[in-house]
């Protein structure tokens, strides 16, 4: 045992004798020593920097990349969540748009090497963003289409009506469905007797000395002209369908031309399309009938 500690640790051999001779050892005993015992722990142990040492011992590293924060990727989050109502009404996809160019704008390269807290919102937003517009837009314009389309038919078949020279049933047309005649009644006769009905009245007025001015029924007058033109005319759509809201009420107006040229005689009409209460089914009913005149200002302002 006294050889191998010998051999493995000759300064502590040296340093022993020193003891049982009853002296401490002094460094100038035996420097050589000294010297080897620095050199062997130089070599075992790696290099530390100051840093290193002083992190290690607080407790943490002292180069952390922290990740960056990105509010504009929950923004965009909250954006594309409020773009749902784009399915209800068509301006709310300027939301959508804003969700998108914020979401975009989360996503932009960062230096950092770790990953952006919020850009995982942000992908989540731009994909709802597009979902929800997309439905909107597309719902809208199909509902545009499909309104655009009925009112046009509606109108057409009114006019076709007209032509015939069926004025009794042109005029129902142009009555909602709760103001109308039931089909069981006989509209000849009721329509005779409401004219005899308005003409005593009329002659009741003047016997007591009241201005009465006549009727003067521009759409009746509109439906009387259309008799000139047969049945089977090929009428032009002027103008593509106008599909509008106006208080709530949704309209279309459509415009027929008897030809295709400038000065040929047009017919606007303006219809509305009403959803019936106790059946639940949807119809259209024409509102006006009046030659077409171009306006002098813009159909919005009015």
């Amino acid at each position: 045992m006294r050889n191998r500690g010998a051999a493995c640790c000759p300064l502590l051999t040296h340093a022993g004798f020193y003891q049982q001779a009853g002296r401490p050892p002094g460094l100038a005993e035996f420097p050589h020593r000294i010297d080897l015992f620095i050199l062997m722990t130089t070599e075992t142990t790696p290099p530390r920097s100051l840093g290193a040492v002083m992190s290690s011992e607080a407790g943490y590293e002292a180069d952390v990349d922290d990740a960056p924060l990105r509010i504009s990727g929950f923004v965009a989050l909250l954006l594309s969540l409020l773009s749902g109502f784009t399915i209800v009404a068509l301006p709310m996809v300027g939301f959508a748009i804003a969700a998108v160019l914020f979401g975009l704008f989360a996503l932009r390269k960062s230096d950092s090497r770790s990953v952006p807290v919020g850009t995982t919102a942000a992908r989540i937003g731009i994909v709802l963003a597009v979902l929800f517009g997309t439905w909107g837009v597309g719902r809208y314009s199909l509902k545009q289409n499909t309104l655009g389309d009925q009112a046009e038919y509606f109108a057409r078949q009114f006019v076709r009506v007209a032509s015939s020279g069926n004025e009794i049933y042109a005029k129902e047309l142009q009555k909602s469905y709760v103001n109308r005649y039931l089909k069981t009644m006989p509209l000849e006769e009721t329509y005779e007797l409401e004219r005899l009905k308005r003409e005593r009245q009329m002659k009741e007025a003047r016997e007591r000395g009241e201005e009465v001015s006549p009727p003067g029924d521009e759409d009746s007058s509109t439906v009387t002209d259309l008799v000139k033109y047969p049945v089977d005319h090929e009428w032009v759509l002027w103008r593509p369908v106008r599909v509008f809201s106006h208080y709530g009420r949704q309209k279309a107006e459509v415009v027929l031309a008897a030809d295709r040229s400038e000065k040929g005689y047009k017919l606007r009409i303006i219809l509305e399309y009403l959803v019936h209460k106790d059946r639940g089914t949807a119809e259209w009913y024409v509102e006006t009938c009046l030659p077409y005149r171009d306006r002098i200002v813009a159909e919005s302002v009015l």
